[in-house]
């Protein structure tokens, strides 16, 4: 009973110090020129959500902007986000980049 009771903890300490180590989520907050309309939202949403570690995509008409979450422990790659504006006909501008704990 006392072993079951120490391989609980160990495994729950365990488990738990995995959790507060995790890495941060990486963001990456774009100017978007030239979106005129819903379907260039769709299509850039969809262009930079295909990206492999991309968690979520959120363009704005409105603000001219997009942010892109990237999933835990994935790096985020501005420079083809970037590339994927300008190939979907689109500018891509200013960019903020930050890290926000998942």
């Amino acid at each position: 009973m006392k072993l079951q009771r120490m391989l609980f903890l160990l495994l729950s300490l365990t488990l738990l110090s995995g959790l507060a180590m995790a890495e941060p989520s990486q963001i990456l907050e774009i100017d978007v020129a030239g979106m005129t309309c819903p379907f260039c939202v769709y299509g850039i949403e969809k262009s930079i959500g295909r990206l492999e570690g991309v968690k979520t995509v959120e363009v704005s008409l409105e603000l001219k902007k997009a942010r892109v979450v990237m999933k835990a422990g994935e790096k985020l790659d501005e420079a083809r986000i970037r590339e994927l504006i300008r190939d979907a006909g689109f500018t891509p501008g200013e960019s903020t980049r930050y890290t926000e704990d998942t």
